[in-house]
């Protein structure tokens, strides 16, 4: 019992002495002094408030990546510093992932290069603003700085739900000017919940005629769309001028191109082991057959028109009704064909993609722009293929003057034929029948590349009524 005693007796002196020093430490120090509220704004997905400076929303987890566009300031004529001057790459070191593609595909060898694993402006005296190395990175690591502005884009005016100045009509993906594929399949979901939003408060009449949403293109925000609306249980129609995800079937083989998963309607995360072309179009592929998702393929919308209940899309072979349109066509447009016979051949192609797959051929290159001659000269390059260049001019008034010294050598040593006053007339499977300034001529063919341009998807923007802009972007 004594020690008991003693024992809470020395415990009782001892909290005694504890609290006698800390009331010391804390008397006469000042209450720290309230720190100033930080800007607030609301966020474009579930209009909570929440800081301005986030990168995520706190409440519902959206990207606010993905509203660079949406919210940067409207260009105007009158603003100077626009473009002034050479565009120069600006690098993202965190989202650089070292894949090497603005290395490649710059012109002026040396500019950049890969050190410690990402991509740096080795040489920037050597950069003339060709542009392509952010057009081929794949993570958006590269944006273009002209002066103060990072970047000006002409894109269609988008509000942050997506909509466009047509009530009704919508707009996702990398038309609204962000080409990442994660920021696409997120933006097709968003605006299919805010489209399902919109149609519980406002029910209309259940009708077989009148979709609730047409979806036009897809690509990655078209598919991540379409697989949305399925979900709800949208009435939906989705429709596709080629094959599915055609963009991405056009990169390169082996081309990396999502480091990061992302959440898929109806399938869930979509994580693609290596991020290569090849294996983001295998899941492709097992999402839409599992799924069960309507595409309707090869079917190019021609126009968008508005009546009084809503819309009619009109493509080649149909006119249909849809209560609001979600445009996800992409920015690279239509290519331009020559109407020639023989030209739906699978050997006729609208791109060249690694001409060093291509070995001991007869290749046929139509144009007369850069990009035609990049591709004749890329096919010759090894020696072992037979090119010719059939271009309808009578020279290359805009070609670039390193092109035009590269097919001049070309030329010289017989590794191009090149004829000008030039158009096809009709390919066959093993020929291809030239006119060359009224005399007909019959070459050995296996492959067709048709580079003569492309209908923008601007152009068509302007014909549903859909409002362009330049933004500017600044660091």
């Amino acid at each position: 019992m004594d020690t008991l005693i003693a024992f809470l007796l020395a415990g009782a002196l001892t909290l005694f002495f504890v609290r006698g020093y800390l009331k010391k430490l804390t008397a006469g120090k000042p209450h720290a002094a309230a720190l100033p509220p930080r800007p607030q704004r609301p966020c474009p997905r579930c209009a909570k408030p929440m800081e301005k400076s986030v990168a995520f929303c706190p409440h519902c987890g959206a990207a606010m990546a993905m509203w660079i566009v949406h919210q940067a300031p409207q260009q105007t004529a009158s603003v100077p510093g626009g473009k002034a001057g050479a565009p120069k790459p600006v690098i993202n070191a965190s989202l650089c992932i070292g894949c090497g593609s603005c290395v490649h595909v710059c012109p002026e060898t040396g500019t950049l290069a890969l050190d410690g694993g990402k991509a740096i402006l080795s040489h920037p005296e050597r950069c003339t603003g060709h542009a392509k190395c952010a057009e081929a990175c794949p993570t958006q690591a590269i944006t273009l700085s002209f002066g103060g502005v990072l970047q000006t884009m002409r894109v269609p005016l988008v509000r942050e739900n997506f909509e466009t100045n047509i009530p009704g009509v919508f707009i996702v993906g990398e038309l609204c000017g962000m080409g990442l594929i994660k920021t696409a399949i997120n933006e097709g979901k968003l605006v299919v919940d805010h489209l399902r939003a919109r149609l519980q408060k406002a029910p209309a009449p259940a009708s077989d005629e009148m979709y609730d949403v047409a979806i036009v293109g897809a690509g990655p925000a078209g598919l991540s769309a379409s697989l949305s609306a399925q979900q709800h249980g949208l009435r939906y129609l989705t429709l596709e001028q080629g094959e599915i995800a055609a963009t991405i079937r056009q990169y390169p083989r082996q081309k990396f191109l999502m480091a990061e998963p992302v959440e898929i309607p109806l399938y869930g995360t979509l994580y693609v082991g290596d991020g290569t072309k090849e294996a983001l179009l295998s899941v492709w592929e097992t999402i839409i057959r599992n799924t069960g998702v309507q595409i309707r393929t090869n079917e190019k919308v021609l126009a968008v028109e508005r009546n009084s209940a809503g819309f009619h899309v009109r493509t080649a072979t149909g006119d249909y009704r849809a209560r609001n349109v979600v445009l996800a066509m992409g920015k690279r447009g239509s290519p331009r064909k020559l109407g020639a016979p023989g030209e739906e051949l699978p050997k006729v192609s609208y791109r060249l993609i690694e001409a060093d797959s291509y070995d001991d051929l007869d290749a046929l290159v139509v144009g007369g722009g850069d990009s035609a001659v990049e591709a004749a000269l890329a096919l010759s390059r090894s020696g072992k293929n037979r090119v010719t260049l059939c271009h309808r001019g009578d020279d290359f008034p805009r070609l670039r003057e390193r092109n035009r010294e590269k097919l001049e050598a070309a030329r010289a040593e017989g590794r191009v034929q090149i004829f000008t006053g030039a158009r096809v007339t009709s390919i066959t499977a093993g020929q291809v029948h030239l006119d060359v300034r009224g005399r007909p001529l019959t070459l050995p063919n296996h492959l067709v590349f048709v580079l003569i341009g492309g209908e923008s998807p601007e152009e068509f923007l302007r014909k549903t009524g859909i409002e362009i802009v330049e933004k500017s972007l600044s660091a």
